[in-house]
């Protein structure tokens, strides 16, 4: 009798630590999960950051100096500043917002434009 109740206790023991080991393996595949999603989101962020940059440093192309976009569900809104800062020097700035589960997120880049032609102040040898 001894026996068979101290086999239940081990089938008990045993029973626990298998829901704890998949309890923790499904919490890593979670956060894996929210890993990867974050890190698309933030992939889209930088092309979208990429691609109003590039617009906005060609002197041809007229670009909207905010819009929202639609990507795999998510919502991103750019917003594009040109400041000028001295003669023939603009400071361009590019913001991408979008909300995430962890709070909302943004990416912010700056460069700087001169309006100088390029051979102007280079000398032959």
């Amino acid at each position: 009798m001894k026996a068979s109740g101290m086999a239940m206790v081990e089938t008990l023991v045993a029973a626990a630590l298998l829901a704890l080991g998949l309890l923790g393996a499904s919490r890593l595949t979670l956060r894996a999960l929210d890993a990867a999603q974050q890190t698309r989101q933030m992939e889209q962020a930088q092309t979208l950051a990429r691609d109003a940059m590039d617009c906005a440093l060609t002197s041809d192309a007229v670009c909207p100096a905010s819009a929202s976009v639609i990507r795999q569900g998510v919502t991103y809104t750019l917003q594009v500043q040109r400041v000028p800062v001295a003669a023939h020097l603009t400071e361009v700035s590019v913001q991408v917002a979008w909300p995430s589960p962890a709070g909302a997120q943004q990416l912010i880049w700056y460069t700087r434009r001169s309006d100088l032609p390029d051979w102007l102040g280079v000398s032959s040898p």
